[in-house]
């Protein structure tokens, strides 16, 4: 049973997995379909484009542990718990090498366009990721 006064924060949860997934799925859409890198370096936008390319499949993954974890806290089944937990695992994990990547790299500096979007990026799946982790333990359905 979900503990009494977080219904609602669970279903939050639930809806903001969705919602990133939809967010990186269309991301994908939106790479793969338009040229959404704003590198001039020819050397820095090639490394880039051969770290984004590893990424597809990791997100498909990742995509599916929100998705499945979403339903399952809207549908109150435990394994709802699991995906969900996995996902923001997998949200902090994926962060984290973003961040790396991204300081070694010098991506932050190439000016303030690409460091906004990719800050924004960089917090929404580590703070997402401590989200869905913090409120489906504390909250887990048995």
């Amino acid at each position: 049973m979900i503990k009494t006064g977080s219904t609602k924060t669970i279903k939050a949860a639930a809806i903001i997995e969705l919602a990133l997934a939809v967010g990186i799925i269309s991301f994908w859409i939106a790479f793969f379909s338009t040229d959404l890198v704003n590198i001039k370096d020819p050397h820095l936008r090639e490394i880039y484009l051969a770290f984004e390319s590893a990424f597809p499949i990791p997100d498909i993954y990742l995509s599916i542990l929100l998705i499945t974890g979403g339903i399952g806290l809207l549908r109150k089944k435990s394994y709802g718990n699991l995906f969900s937990l996995m996902g923001g695992a997998s949200l902090i994990f994926l962060a984290l090498l973003d961040i790396s990547f991204n300081t070694q790299q010098g991506i932050y500096l190439i000016g303030i366009g690409e460091a906004v979007m990719n800050i924004t990026i960089n917090l929404l799946c580590f703070g997402v990721g401590v989200f869905l982790i913090l409120t489906v333990w504390k909250n887990r359905i048995n």
